[in-house]
């Protein structure tokens, strides 16, 4: 998915997470990579999304909704780093 000029990757996965009684779950969900191109040369992020906790269900409309807010709300550190990256190069 191509958002905002940045790459996302995201690939389903089974996670853990913390219940509210403290115990660890196993959890559907999708790990999320953003590069800055599709030829995935500098990985920007990386993070996780779950059923249950992040999203509410298994759905890929719902994860890349929040991928678009979540990078929305990192976009400017995202582009500082990508200026960071590439000038020293």
């Amino acid at each position: 998915m191509l958002y905002k000029g940045f790459y996302v990757k995201m690939t389903p996965a089974t996670l853990t997470r913390t219940d509210k009684d403290g115990r660890e779950v196993q959890c559907e969900g999708f790990t999320v990579e953003v590069f800055d191109s599709d030829a995935e040369k500098v990985e920007i992020d990386t993070f996780s999304i779950a059923v249950g906790y992040e999203i509410l269900a298994n759905d890929i409309h719902e994860a890349e909704q929040l991928v678009k807010d979540y990078i929305e709300c990192e976009e400017k550190e995202y582009c500082r780093m990508m200026e960071e990256y590439y000038s020293n190069e």
